[in-house]
């Protein structure tokens, strides 16, 4: 039995069909962006929940925040902001009380979870904010860095600036 070989137009068939389906994608994709007379640029604060924070991370996020310095949103695509408030409250975990089987809530006096008040510039749309082409969605767990410090945490609250 003779195996049948593989030829120059075997390769090019199989590449135009590889090209026919990228377009395809391509064009059924589309752009994730939305564009319109709807969209409008706006400023947001959206507050950041990090839980279980030290105090050295606490002082350098209140640095950065007194020196009025640009924080980064994300983590692959990222997008600036600057820090408004901050609030400290001490860290807590459900326990367990052995003697009596009990569930507790304990506090660790060493650790806090802080909440971070982010300013940035926006795009608001009818599906949502977007910073940098970004969208930003309470309940989304992001990442915050500035200069030697960064942390990561959930989106708890999103809301317009009005001037």
């Amino acid at each position: 039995m003779d195996k049948p070989k593989f030829n120059i137009i075997d390769g090019l068939i199989i590449l135009l069909v590889v090209a026919v389906i990228a377009a395809g994608i391509y064009l059924l994709g589309g752009s994730n962006t939305t564009e319109g007379t709807q969209a409008q640029n706006t400023t947001a604060i959206f507050q950041l929940q990090l839980t279980k924070v030290d105090e050295s991370l606490y002082n350098k996020f209140l640095a950065a925040m007194d020196a009025d310095e640009t924080v980064w949103i994300g983590v692959k695509e990222r997008f600036p902001g600057k820090i408004d408030t901050l609030e400290k409250t001490p860290a807590s975990k459900i326990t367990t009380n052995t003697q009596n089987g009990t569930a507790v809530i304990a506090q660790d006096p060493n650790l806090f979870d802080l909440t971070i008040h982010i300013k940035t510039s926006v795009l608001d749309t009818p599906s949502g904010f977007t910073a940098s082409g970004t969208p930003i969605r309470v309940g989304e767990e992001v990442a915050v860095r500035g200069k030697g410090f960064a942390g990561y945490g959930f989106v708890i609250d999103l809301k317009t600036v009005t001037k």
